[in-house]
């Protein structure tokens, strides 16, 4: 989603510069008379915010504006090259740390890379921050970003699955917006939105190239054995009736014309956004983080309005829920202004979250209904955005929390995108696609014990 866009830094020098700059010689003397509570901006201490957003774009310069004005011993630096780049941010990110830089504040995208981070030493535990303030994290926030008991971060964003509908193609083909479905019946929708006019054919449904799309049933829904290990990490968790569902979907598209083909997504290097937006499909199984979005934007305007439909289910009896995952903000270990960075991270997975009014609030506290009328009013074309069907999906969906999966997922995902490669482009079975991949895995885990 977060579940897989061009240099984060632009380069490596300049990123050393902009998480090294408050190390430099003009800021020696300052830094220490900073540590009281002064509010001489002269005396501020200067903290790193490492990411991978747009500031200006994704309000953080609203926030920032905001959080220095209440703590004004405080100043933050926007240390991003604001790609939208998760993916280049951490291979920069490591080159920073491996350099021996200056950085205080590191965002990640999800648990599994803070998790692959936190084994190596990088990140700071907050139990002790949490403790001393008085606050218990389950009463406070929806995410979990625990490790072997310790809380490694604090979640910002809280994205769930969720599936937004072309109108006008819902519409045309007669359909009812659904309030709970199956996957089964997802797929039907699919059927029934593909239209070819001519030698051009607009999809019912486009899956990403992220092979998090390949077991889709199963890492957007279940709260239980939901990655490719099983949550103790011992064994490999792929023949299960998650996977194989998840296979017989994607085989589905391909095999009714339903889904954009699997060959175009990978040759052409095809996007969702476009493909979304651009008419080209009718529907998407995406995360709330997309939701901002479907009001347009400056780059891509929203010609038609959006509705929401909840993730499906393997079975109609099944709860409607969705595993819920997104940004965490973090300290790092070495940081010399620990303090002042968990102050930051504490006020923005709160009040400042709420304010950017980009996104879903990890934070139960949060008045939900303000946070979506923030979002909406915040889109270019506020009327493309159905309200009434984006609180229903919302409100109604339980919020899960999945296993961390293990430090070395990236491996196994690879292991099952080559099989799955295999099925949708070669025409290997599903059993064979499901044995092979059990196997090759389970050699992997059992490789790192």
């Amino acid at each position: 989603m977060s579940k897989v866009k061009r240099n984060l830094f632009i380069a490596v020098p300049l990123l050393s510069l902009l998480v090294s700059g408050c190390g430099g010689a003009g800021n020696a003397e300052k830094e220490p008379a900073a540590t009281g509570a002064g509010t001489d901006a002269e005396q501020a201490v200067t903290i790193k915010l490492s990411n991978w957003y747009a500031k200006k774009m994704d309000n953080w310069d609203i926030v920032i504006a905001e959080f220095e004005k209440q703590h004004p011993n405080i100043k933050v630096e926007f240390a991003s090259a604001e790609d939208n780049n998760s993916n280049e941010y951490y291979k920069k990110l490591d080159l920073a740390v491996a350099g021996g830089d200056d950085l205080d504040i590191l965002m990640f995208s999800n648990m599994t890379f803070l998790s692959q981070r936190a084994g190596l030493g990088m990140i700071q535990p907050l139990d002790d921050y949490l403790a001393k303030d008085g606050i218990n994290f389950k009463d406070e926030y929806t995410a979990d970003t625990s490790i072997d008991g310790k809380v490694y971060g604090l979640p910002g964003k809280s994205s769930q699955g969720l599936v937004i509908i072309n109108e006008d193609h819902l519409k045309e083909a007669g359909l009812e917006l659904p309030k709970d479905w199956t996957w089964d019946q997802y797929m039907d929708y699919a059927k029934a939105m593909t239209k070819k006019t001519g030698d051009k054919t607009r999809y019912g449904t486009y899956f990403h190239s992220w092979i998090q799309y390949g077991y889709v049933a199963q890492t957007f829904g279940q709260a239980v054995n939901a990655n490719l290990t099983t949550d103790d990490g011992k064994t490999a968790n792929i023949d299960n009736p998650f996977m194989r569902k998840s296979l017989e979907l994607r085989l589905r598209g391909e095999t009714e014309g339903s889904a954009t083909p699997y060959s175009e997504v990978v040759s052409q290097k095809l996007n969702y956004r476009p493909q979304y937006f651009n008419q080209d499909t009718s529907m998407l199984v995406t995360g709330s983080f997309l939701i901002p979005e479907t009001g347009g934007t400056e780059t891509i305007p929203a010609s038609f309005k959006t509705v929401f439909a909840p993730l499906p289910k393997m079975k109609i009896e099944d709860p409607m829920s969705s595993n819920v995952s997104g940004d965490v903000l973090s300290i790092y270990s070495k940081s010399k202004h620990k303090d002042e960075a968990y102050t930051f991270i504490r006020w923005f997975s709160t009040e400042g979250i709420v304010l950017q009014g980009k996104n879903i609030p990890s934070w139960k506290k949060a008045d939900l209904k303000d946070v979506v009328d923030r979002i909406i009013a915040g889109s270019k074309t506020p009327e493309m955005i159905d309200k009434a069907s984006l609180l229903y999906v919302l409100e109604n969906t339980i919020p899960t929390t999945a296993a961390t999966a293990v430090p070395y997922h990236a491996e196994l995902e690879k292991v099952l995108l080559e099989e799955f490669d295999k099925m949708l482009l070669s025409g290997q079975s599903i059993d064979d696609t499901i044995q092979h991949a059990q196997t090759k895995i389970q050699k992997i885990i059992d490789s790192k014990s």
